[in-house]
């Protein structure tokens, strides 16, 4: 599987920040260690179904503390237990019950990159949240963040991530002057699905400023085009066709057009992609 350290998310609501949070869930599961990388606190598990949460499936999972992943190797069976809040998912627990040839062997790094800094972003003839036919290119001129997510994506620390970092900067866009030109660009992986009509009220719920923030679908081939320019990866999920599994990358884009920096995975911070978008040359006129 090239996107071996894809995420692939479930149904959860997001609480509102004005109220207490509810306790975080506890759920066993119950599977096999597909790869381990200990410098990022997190491992590859294909697992059984998790009973009340989610489907059997291939995912990454943070783990609490980096002594549960000593010990462990590859093929390892587990035993494990999933916490999940509003904000955060992790294993609490992990322990071994066994050992099993893999079915594949494991992946040894992620998808490498593809754009690199300075390159020119392809053009994509994309749709907005209004069913406004919007070129890529429309966007020259702006520096531009832009990510990629799915409306469908429920693990908090993804997808919904994603979303909870924009609508950040989203706010510091607004009161620094310096950053007037800045656009944000969200474009969904799951185009079939996120179609304008749903796209529309999921920036809506986030106070998007459509003005500045820009929710993007369009034809499948086309996303997947523009996308894997990035070095997005997807693949669907056989048994569950409306999850997906997908790499992370948020990108700086300058007002030519062309990559400054691109940030892998959900370690990134608001604060860090309003220094890169600082950082990127502002507009001549």
């Amino acid at each position: 599987m090239r996107a071996a350290w894809g995420i692939l998310l479930l149904l959860l609501t997001s609480a509102a920040c004005s109220r207490t949070a509810p306790p975080p869930k506890q759920f066993e599961l119950t599977g096999q260690i597909i790869a381990i990388k200990p410098e990022r606190q997190e491992v590859l598990l294909k697992h059984d179904d998790i009973k009340g949460f989610m489907p059997a499936m291939t995912m990454p999972y943070k783990v609490q503390d980096a002594s549960l992943l000593t010990g462990k190797e590859p093929g390892d069976t587990i035993r494990a237990t999933l916490v999940v809040g509003e904000v955060d998912a992790h294993l609490s627990s992990m322990t071994k019950t066994g050992h099993a040839a893999l079915d594949s062997p494991p992946p040894t790094t992620d998808q490498p990159d593809i754009l690199e800094p300075g390159a020119q972003v392809p053009d994509a003839l994309l749709v907005d949240q209004n069913g406004k036919p919007t070129p890529f290119s429309t966007f020259r001129g702006h520096r531009v963040a832009l990510t990629f997510m799915y409306t469908r994506c429920p693990l908090p620390d993804f997808c919904p991530l994603m979303d909870r970092h924009f609508a950040t900067v989203q706010a510091t866009i607004v009161k620094t002057p310096t950053l007037s030109d800045v656009r944000l660009v969200t474009v969904t992986l799951d185009p079939a699905f996120d179609t304008p009509t749903v796209l529309k009220p999921h920036a809506e719920a986030l106070n998007a400023d459509m003005r500045l923030w820009s929710f993007m679908t369009g034809e499948p081939s086309e996303v997947t085009r523009f996308s894997s320019a990035f070095g997005i990866d997807v693949e669907a999920d056989q048994q569950h066709p409306d999850q997906i599994i997908h790499n992370l990358r948020t990108a700086v884009i300058d007002p030519d057009g062309r990559v400054v920096k691109v940030q892998s995975g959900n370690s990134w911070t608001p604060a860090q992609l309003v220094a890169d978008l600082s950082a990127a040359p502002a507009p001549k006129n």
